[in-house]
């Protein structure tokens, strides 16, 4: 994520008005009198041409640019949305940035160290910080992010994020109506909410509501509050606007560190209520080995709301 504000996109306006009304135009029924439709072929001073010429049609925006949308970073699928985004939808959701410093940062790395070393070599561990957060369906695609992720060396200060609303879709004329709407809120939060310290009080286990993705999780104590508040204030608004779901009743505010896919096997259920189990025991080692750790690291602090749509992210400083 970029440290400065990102601008609004602009997006290319279609011809579709224009067509239309050319469309319309060539549908309109016509009538001929038989002076005009018995015309002398051999007299070119009567023959007319009678249709305008008419201008090359601007082609639409490619495709791709409204393409199959991944769902974005670790909180957005652990939020337990796992609907699969089809053409012309655009993943969206509001969070606080989290800056990891280097006290935290040696906990998380202890943690997935154990993660892995349990898991063993069955599954691949993917780790969210820095992240774009998304997560490919397909398993060789899935294979290839993971070795890059491990082998790619770590940017100066790494983020995570705690996400304050729900991940839902838009249409894509909703694009700029869904960030006008976070920014107006966001900036209402403001006036009351002040950029403030919060701590984490232990290492826990979430899935999304299919159990085809686990992350481990740190759990937010210190701070829960002000992270209710502007999670009340977004979703509200945004439920108005768009019928968002709202957020959990009972949130577990909370950072994601690593995501674990299933693997695809010919017993799914089977093997997915295995690792289910297995994640779970995991975590709860992990947090029995590196909670007191993890408790003694320094406070962090909410400074600003992203708001993301598709890849595009939009900040307001708290």
């Amino acid at each position: 994520m970029s440290g400065a504000l990102a601008g609004l996109a602009q997006y290319i306006d279609s011809d579709s008005d224009a067509d239309d009304a050319s469309n319309a135009a060539a549908h309109l029924p016509t009538t001929t009198t038989s002076s005009k439709a018995n015309v002398d072929a051999s007299d070119p001073d009567r023959l007319k041409l009678t249709t305008a010429p008419t201008r090359p049609k601007r082609k639409l925006p490619p495709l791709e640019q409204d393409s199959e949308q991944q769902q974005y970073d670790g909180d957005a699928p652990s939020d337990r949305n796992s609907a699969r985004i089809v053409r012309g939808e655009w993943l969206c959701f509001c969070y606080v940035e989290v800056l990891i410093d280097a006290s935290l940062n040696s906990c998380i790395d202890r943690c997935h160290r154990h993660l892995q070393e349990q898991l063993g070599s069955d599954y691949s561990v993917i780790d969210l910080r820095n992240s774009d957060g998304s997560i490919p369906d397909d398993a060789e695609e899935f294979a290839k992010l993971s070795m890059a992720r491990t082998s790619s060396p770590p940017s100066t200060t790494q983020r995570l994020h705690v996400s304050l609303t729900r991940p839902f879709t838009v249409r894509s004329y909703e694009r700029d109506d869904y960030i006008k709407t976070a920014l107006a809120q966001a900036h209402k939060l403001r006036t009351t909410i002040a950029s403030f310290p919060f701590t984490f009080s232990r290492i826990a286990h979430l899935s999304n509501d299919d159990a085809s993705r686990h992350y481990l999780v740190l759990e937010v104590s210190f701070g829960r509050e002000k992270f209710h508040q502007l999670s009340m204030g977004l979703s509200t608004e945004l439920r108005r606007a768009f019928r968002a779901k709202s957020y959990y009743n009972q949130a577990r505010f909370h950072v994601s560190t690593s995501c674990v896919p299933s693997v695809s096997t010919d017993s799914k259920e089977k093997e997915e209520e295995s690792l289910e189990d297995r994640f779970g025991t995991i975590a709860d080692e992990i947090e029995a080995k590196c909670g007191d750790q993890l408790r003694k690291c320094p406070p962090l602090w909410a400074s600003r709301i992203g708001i993301q749509v598709g890849n595009r992210v939009t900040y307001v400083d708290l």
